[in-house]
């Protein structure tokens, strides 16, 4: 009976450890890595990282001049307030979609569109 007791106790231990271990704590940011690779929501935080590279590169200056930046299909859509702005920055789109692909670390723009 004694032998009995003390497997079941070992046995009790044993799944204790493995429920501890099921239901254990994560540290928080391990648990928004995990959050975020998740495809959908993955592709948004993309999106307005994206997005917010323009400021980032560009700077201040043109952030000032600058309504909407959105991104879609690889295209980066740039609404400015000013027109003479819009045709400076026209004549140098290629660079300026090669400074952002490289602040990015990828290829994700694909065009830059001035309106």
């Amino acid at each position: 009976m004694t032998g009995l007791l003390i497997t079941n106790v070992r046995e009790l231990n044993l799944s204790m450890k493995n429920a501890n271990n099921k239901f254990g704590t994560k540290p928080l940011k391990e648990v928004l890595k995990e959050v975020v690779a998740q495809r959908p929501l993955q592709k948004g935080v993309q999106n307005v990282r994206i997005c917010n590279s323009w400021e980032e590169v560009m700077g201040t200056h043109i952030k000032q001049y600058t309504e909407q930046v959105r991104f879609s299909h690889k295209i980066l859509y740039v609404s400015l307030r000013s027109a003479a702005l819009r045709t400076e920055l026209s004549y140098q789109l290629e660079m300026i979609k090669e400074r952002l692909n490289d602040y990015l670390g990828e290829p994700f723009i694909r065009k830059v569109v001035l309106n």
